[in-house]
């Protein structure tokens, strides 16, 4: 789990740090730059219901490595051509990654129930390093291989080691048939949808942008990618405290009213004054990896069964990814328009601010059976 978790942002957290020169090279504009993190986002949302249904028929093992030989596939494409190639390899990833995501939470369930705030804060733990690993290390490779694009194929290594291990995995976990559930019908389903579509709009926003708006407030292209990396870093921390805390919990309203402060003060820093941006990137890489972790456990503690826990985490899941797909365009766009990076921090701020509303009635004591 830690392997998969490792492997599932890497891909998309390499880019940011590299994205002048690749815009440069290719000659595209920030709103379609900000496609390129849009687009598998729009795969996260599009593809996540099909996970619990390939989870009735094949073994959870075998499909997380199938899925993530596709990821190395997809990080081989994009260094592959021009912009074909970079966003064929994108898209290629994004849709291995929505399906493999949407598998891990019920494997949690199914086969780990005793231990799934354990287990399920490893995994998001994982996801956050992932994050930071890439993060920091895309500049030196730019560097070390001599192009972004050699830089980004690197990153299906991982993902192959990755493979290896699953396929060693003796277990066979398939989740039992069950009645379709409602979930549609069920205010608390779209709480938590809500609530991990903003997170996730905020992160992934972020993730695209930051490193560009830190390098537009005179930091180094080296210096910007070390920040993201150094938050991303921070968010392994939170990222697997707050499933542990949270599973030990009846209600969780007062772990998300603490994140999303967090993230508002990380993010109005940035705004206020971004000469000290080390603090708010230590303080928003703070905030993202509590909230990720909270999204990531919210299906595992509401769903009383393997399936509930499927369905929930499928809609989450899809709806969620969906939502925050329109956040890096929403950004890059707002940039195009008014030529500064201060009103993208406004909706960045705007964002983060919604998670608070729509994820309150998910954190409170509900269980679907």
């Amino acid at each position: 789990m830690v392997l998969v978790g490792l492997n599932l942002r890497t891909v998309f957290a390499s880019l940011p740090p590299v994205l002048d020169d690749v815009r440069s090279d290719l000659g595209l504009g920030a709103a379609v730059a900000g496609l390129l993190t849009t687009g598998p986002l729009l795969c996260f949302g599009g593809f996540a219901l099909a996970g619990p249904r390939l989870a009735r028929r094949l073994p959870i093992e075998r499909l997380l490595a199938v899925f993530l030989a596709l990821t190395a596939l997809g990080a081989l494409g994009r260094g592959a051509g021009g912009v074909a190639g970079l966003f064929a390899g994108t898209l290629l990833a994004g849709a291995a990654v929505a399906l493999a995501q949407t598998l891990v939470p019920i494997l949690v369930r199914t086969r780990y129930a005793s231990r799934a705030g354990l287990l399920t804060g490893g995994y998001t733990m994982a996801l956050t390093l992932g994050s930071a690993i890439a993060s920091g290390t895309a500049v030196p490779f730019e560097h070390a291989f001599g192009g972004w694009r050699e830089a980004l194929a690197v990153y299906a290594a991982p993902a192959v080691l990755a493979v290896a291990v699953c396929f060693a995995d003796r277990e066979r976990t398939v989740v039992e048939r069950a009645p379709a559930l409602d979930l549609h019908r069920l205010r608390g389903s779209w709480s938590i949808a809500l609530y991990f579509g903003f997170q996730s709009m905020a992160f992934y926003a972020g993730l695209t942008w930051l490193p560009t708006i830190l390098e537009a407030h005179g930091f180094s292209k080296s210096g910007a990618g070390a920040l993201q990396a150094a938050a991303n870093a921070v968010q392994f921390v939170p990222a697997f405290l707050v499933p542990v805390l949270a599973g030990r919990r009846r209600h969780q309203t007062g772990v998300l009213v603490t994140l999303v402060t967090f993230g508002l003060v990380g993010v109005g820093g940035l705004l206020a004054a971004p000469g000290v941006a080390l603090l708010w990137m230590f303080v928003l890489g703070l905030a993202q990896g509590g909230m990720l972790g909270l999204g990531m456990i919210l299906p595992v503690l509401r769903g009383g069964s393997g399936a509930a826990v499927a369905g929930l985490t499928a809609m989450a899941l899809s709806v969620g990814y969906l939502i925050a797909a329109v956040g890096p365009f929403l950004l890059g766009a707002a940039h195009d328009v008014t030529g500064g990076w201060t009103v993208p921090l406004v909706l960045l701020l705007a964002i983060t601010a919604a998670e608070l509303p729509v994820g309150f009635h998910a954190t409170r004591s509900w269980v679907v059976d």
